[in-house]
């Protein structure tokens, strides 16, 4: 017995004197940065994360075609990538945007939604204004495993309008994709595309929006029968804020503060003094240390600023949603 009560405590010391393990990583999305069109950042559509989630597994795959574009600083036709071809197709893993192999339904009424998307975007030089659908098909499997892919294929005019990088937000891909809240996702893709408008003394960029363009961006408005706006989510102003703005805005901080963030954001809402709802806000957006991690894309020459002063299209992306 005393031999038993010996060999139990030199097993326990021993336990207590070896290192600690170190706790199991959790599954991270490797560190990138991924380009994508303002139309896109700025569609008029309410997003589920999944569809979020969709959105940027589209523009990660393409984005190994066009990286050798940005890296040259070209900002020529982007369509010689795919030389020959009347078509353009971009494929990704169903398992990439859908995590169980049963949830066809999803992707269904996934596929519905970018299937109504719509790009207008007018010349204002000619004065013409242009109605052009976001994909002109989508493929995917009626039932079958995570190794199936989905299909989307664009006409080689609609490839030209929603790969145009003349306007572009630049993102973390592990922010955009794996955010707690929609809204944070959708913002984080407007504020990223601030960087090349105004930016004061202590290094913050202003992104200046008004509150109903901003509502519409995010779908929280959306359009009846007769085209007239109505409040479909957060109607009141109060509810608003603090369900998409602050939460946002707290989590952004948050992961900014974590590494985890490239930058981070703060609000003013314009006029001061406001009675009942603002005009418009002020987002003043902070990079944040991460910046300095370098990313597995390297960033090409910043001429954003620059391609938008000097850009004639006004281009927006809207969901017609007939549900």
């Amino acid at each position: 017995m005393e031999q038993k009560k010996k060999q139990r405590k030199k097993a326990t010391t021993a336990r207590q004197q070896a290192p600690q393990q170190p706790a199991q990583e959790e599954k991270s999305v490797p560190v990138r940065y991924i380009r994508q069109p303002y139309p896109i950042s700025a569609m008029q559509a309410d997003l589920s994360r999944q569809q979020i989630r969709i959105l940027v597994g589209m523009m990660q795959n393409v984005q190994d075609s066009v990286q050798s574009m940005f890296e040259r600083g070209a900002t020529g036709d982007q369509l010689l990538l795919f030389p020959d071809m009347e078509n353009v197709h971009i494929d990704f893993k169903f398992s990439d945007v859908a995590d169980r192999p049963d949830a066809y339904r999803d992707v269904e009424k996934i596929a519905n939604k970018f299937m109504q998307m719509v790009f207008r975007y007018e010349d204002k030089q000619k004065g013409e204004v242009t109605l052009s659908h976001f994909v002109d098909k989508i493929t995917y499997p009626s039932r079958g495993s995570k190794r199936d892919k989905i299909r989307f294929t664009f006409t080689r005019e609609q490839a030209q309008v929603v790969f145009n990088f003349t306007m572009y937000s630049r993102y973390m891909l592990s922010v955009a994709s794996e955010a707690d809240s929609k809204h944070t996702a959708r913002i984080y893709m407007l504020i990223t595309s601030a960087r090349g408008f105004e930016r004061d003394s202590s290094g913050a960029y202003h992104w200046y929006v008004g509150y109903e363009e901003l509502r519409r961006m995010l779908g929280c408005d959306e359009k009846d029968e007769r085209g007239r706006w109505y409040r479909k989510s957060q109607k009141l102003y109060k509810h608003f804020k603090a369900d998409v703005l602050r939460t946002a805005e707290n989590e952004l901080r948050r992961l900014a503060e974590e590494g985890k963030s490239d930058c981070w954001f703060e609000f003013i809402e314009l006029p001061e003094g406001f009675n009942g709802e603002p005009q418009r806000f002020d987002f003043v957006v902070h990079q944040s240390e991460v910046k300095k991690i370098v990313s597995a894309v390297q960033p090409a020459a910043d001429t954003q600023g620059q391609d938008q002063a000097d850009s004639h299209e006004d281009l927006s992306m809207q969901i017609w949603d007939n549900d």
